[in-house]
């Protein structure tokens, strides 16, 4: 049994932070990205992209670095509870994470698929961000070019747990332009 949770995407510039609890802090999971995990991430995000008549990103190095960073420092908390906390401004973020019985990490396409999945909740005719839709609006935002992504995964402590982040540059959810960037499937 896996228990999964996204966090919507939102760019650092439309974020609003609240005082809330501190998450529990831990160790962080260790880093478990390699070669064939990004190139998985980047064909399943351009495969849904394509759906949406958007054009490919590529992956960046400086950005790969940079969700290396986000996923200790997300896998550091018990659950996503941070979300996006120190996020870089200027930068678009969607999270993933899983909980397992099976000691092997969720795969990039396991995670691109449930944000894609958002797509039910998001109104095309409304055309604006919405809670439960931020992850499928990052995905398939057209002025998005560049990403960088990772996954940490290990023994958590009730269960393997995998944390996988991309982030994005342009950001994408920018209030004002949903209409002008994500598209319905063609």
């Amino acid at each position: 049994m896996r228990k999964r949770f996204g966090v919507p995407a939102a760019a650092a510039a439309v974020l609003v932070v609240a005082a809330a609890v501190p998450a529990t802090a831990r160790r962080a999971l260790p880093d478990a990205t390699d070669n064939a995990f990004l190139n998985e991430m980047l064909a399943a995000i351009n495969a849904y992209r394509s759906r949406h008549g958007v054009p490919a990103v590529r992956l960046d190095p400086g950005l790969n670095a940079y969700a290396r960073q986000r996923a200790a420092q997300v896998s550091s908390d018990d659950g996503l509870d941070e979300r996006h906390a120190g996020l870089r401004v200027g930068t678009g973020e969607t999270l993933f994470w899983a909980g397992s019985s099976a000691s092997s990490p969720v795969s990039a396409t396991e995670a691109a698929k449930a944000w894609y999945d958002e797509i039910a909740e998001y109104d095309f005719g409304r055309g604006e961000f919405g809670p439960d839709t931020g992850n499928f609006t990052q995905l398939v935002w057209k002025g998005s070019t560049r990403i960088g992504a990772a996954r940490s995964a290990g023994r958590g402590s009730r269960w393997y747990e995998t944390c996988i982040v991309v982030n994005w540059q342009a950001p994408g959810n920018m209030m004002g332009v949903f209409r002008d960037n994500v598209f319905p499937a063609r």
